[in-house]
């Protein structure tokens, strides 16, 4: 009687399973499961204790292991299913473990076998008890014992001696200011690490005083700053896919949220930076030629100054990353999540510092974020190659619809030649690997080229914003069609929600759809976030000008980069120090993401005040601009209305 219960059982399940596949599955893979289905398959993640581990001798072991058929083919039917849907659900045919030998596996005789065959027969003889699954052994990551750790080494020295020197710096410029240049006036290159000058610089309100023009780009220090916090959001929801979760089902369900639909394309709001740094570099560079001739000696004049302004501050951060952080903390987790950073900006630190870390396919895991930097110094170039070459109002614009045009065709090309998805598919199995398989994201996203669209949509909007100083007169009539700036931000929300179509289950995209979505939809969004821009600087509009250039954004506005820099150092020592999987709520989400913030923003100040401004500051003095010559007749102000309510 027993027996035929359990055969009836047996036969049940096989039968559900068999009814899932049909009706769930189109093209190979099973769509969704209810909770009770999903509890079949082993948990995709899982960790021993950690610290009993190491003090009762370990090893302590992490690794990745595949599953295999075995007595129950109608489970592995299940998972190969499921797992075969990549778009929405993690790889479950494979199983992440951390196992302490000397616990879990006491009873392997690890001698004889090796560590590698003893963790393999131990994996095999819990999970085929428990799911009447078999186990191979795919990649072991490293084993580690009490005791063991790495040890610090001639790098690590180096930037230590650098800290104490950066700190020596700050601390003789302070007080040369305070006790030497008591009228303002000293050395520029000692006063450039004064901390209190430098805090007043973060602090200030505009740049009024260098130019009453300038104040009028204050709405940028809000837009930036916002922009970051969708960064710091997303990738706060990155490290903590990257992690191990207890309940990946979260994930995998997030993708039938409509709420959360606007992280998987949100990476468009990134490339916001681009708009506002061809955007400045069109503007402030016309103001430069009212009083300097222009010639080609700018090009790589400009070029090394912007290598000088951000490489000490960016250069410090891979060396903190490269050396000291590694030993900042403990876990089993840490040498996969801070481990693997460290050693591979080891190896790739060159091509960060020359910026062209985007263009090495192989680099994924050193500071994979400022891809962006890289990006954005090679658009540099082209942006201030535009800037001198084409001085004529007619010579631009021809120059900008030719590279606007190049920069639509190239990702297009690009999508359709390399076989690349129109977005990158932010799947669950590509932020476990940050995007380390991901052709997309390496061969389209983060290109330099690729990106030409929106840094030249940023160009064009800084001429056309320098222009309406010139012909005021010209721009007084849109202010009627400000209910057009109203529909910005709807707008914006639905150009992000358009990628879901690409995650629809079960519909494979068309050839053609790809291709234009890809060459369109960046320029799209970003033409979007120009305009918004241009209506701030005009003041076409109170509504999202009040918010943007509210004054409390002017110091976070400015320690963006360096929070940009800091900020997955914090995500990544979080993550490393866990010793038992996360669990994952929109709660803890959002606790994470304050976290992470407030700790950026505080020790982005610190970096901003004693390496960023010191840098920029020192560059100043070193290398400052021709003499002008007689500047020509200055251009009428935007607006004659100068009421304080304006500023």
């Amino acid at each position: 009687m027993l027996r035929s219960t359990g055969l009836s059982k047996v036969y049940c399940r096989t039968a559900v399973t068999l009814m899932l596949c049909a009706t769930c599955c189109s093209g190979g893979g099973i769509y969704s499961l209810n909770e009770s289905e999903y509890r079949r398959m082993p948990a995709l993640y899982a960790l021993d204790e950690y610290e009993p581990c190491l003090q009762q001798g370990g090893p302590y072991c992490l690794l990745d292991a595949d599953l295999l058929p075995g007595t129950d083919s109608s489970l592995m039917d299940l998972i190969q299913g499921y797992s075969a849907h990549r778009v929405k659900h993690f790889n479950h045919t494979q199983i992440h473990r951390g196992v302490c030998l000397s616990t879990s596996c006491a009873h392997v005789n690890r001698t004889a076998l090796g560590i590698e065959r003893a963790l393999t027969q131990c994996l095999n003889q819990t999970v085929s008890k428990a799911y009447g699954l078999q186990v191979k052994l795919a990649k072991l990551h490293y084993c580690v014992r009490e005791g063991e750790s790495s040890p610090f080494d001639a790098s690590d020295h180096v930037v230590a001696v650098l800290y104490l020197l950066v700190m020596l710096l700050n601390a003789v410029g302070s007080c040369y200011d305070l006790i030497i240049c008591k009228n303002g006036k000293g050395n520029p290159c000692l006063l450039a690490f004064s901390v209190q000058r430098n805090w007043k610089r973060l602090v200030s309100p505009s740049h009024a005083l260098r130019d009453p023009r300038l104040d009028r780009l204050k709405a940028f220090h809000g837009i930036r700053t916002l922009t970051m916090l969708c960064v710091l959001f997303s990738h706060t929801v990155l490290i903590m896919a990257y992690s191990y979760v207890n309940n990946p089902l979260y994930i995998e369900k997030a993708y039938d949220d409509p709420l959360k639909q606007i992280l998987f394309n949100g990476t468009l709001v990134t490339h916001t930076f681009f708009v506002m740094s061809s955007f400045l570099l069109a503007y402030n560079f016309q103001i430069y030629a009212e009083t300097h001739d222009l010639t080609w000696t700018h090009l790589p004049k400009a070029v090394l100054l912007r290598w000088l302004r951000l490489t000490p501050t960016y250069g410090l951060v891979l060396a903190t990353i490269s050396t000291l952080g590694r030993h900042a903390g403990a876990g089993p987790l840490w040498g996969l999540v801070v481990g693997s950073e460290a050693a591979a900006c080891r190896r790739y630190w060159w091509a960060h510092l020359l910026y062209i870390n985007n263009y090495i396919y192989e680099d994924a895991f050193c500071a994979p974020q400022t891809w962006y930097l890289a990006a954005d110094t090679q658009l540099f170039c082209v942006g201030v190659a535009v800037c001198v070459c084409a001085r004529r109002p007619r010579a631009r614009a021809v120059c900008l619809a030719v590279l606007l045009l190049l920069s639509l065709l190239t990702p297009a090309l690009h999508t359709y030649l390399q076989h690349l998805d129109a977005v990158v598919l932010q799947s669950p199995e590509t932020y476990r690997n940050l995007y380390e398989r991901e052709d997309t994201f390496r061969l389209l996203y983060i290109r330099g080229h690729t990106n030409l669209s929106t840094y030249t949509l940023g160009l064009a909007g800084g001429f056309l914003a320098y222009r309406a100083q010139t012909q005021p007169q010209r721009f007084t009539g849109y202010k009627k069609h400000r209910w057009l700036v109203w529909l910005l931000l709807p707008l914006g929300v639905a150009v992000i929600l358009s990628g879901g179509i690409f995650y629809r289950d079960g519909v494979e995209p068309p050839t053609a759809l790809r291709v234009m979505y890809a060459a369109l939809y960046k320029p799209i969004f970003q033409l979007l976030v120009v305009a918004l821009i241009l209506s701030c600087v005009l003041k076409l509009e109170n509504s999202y000008r009040a918010v943007v250039e509210w004054r409390g954004w002017g110091w976070s506005g400015r320690v963006s980069f360096s929070a940009f820099l800091l900020h997955t150092l914090f995500q990544r020592g979080l993550v490393g120090s866990q010793t038992a999987p996360l669990h994952i709520s929109d709660y803890y989400v959002v606790t994470v993401l304050c976290a992470t913030a407030v700790m950026s923003y505080v020790c982005g100040c610190a970096l901003y005040v004693c390496v960023e401004a010191p840098s920029s500051a020192l560059t100043r003095a070193l290398f400052g601009p021709h003499p002008p010559r007689t500047p020509r007749t200055r251009p009428a102000p935007l607006s004659t209305n100068k009421t304080t309510s304006d500023l």
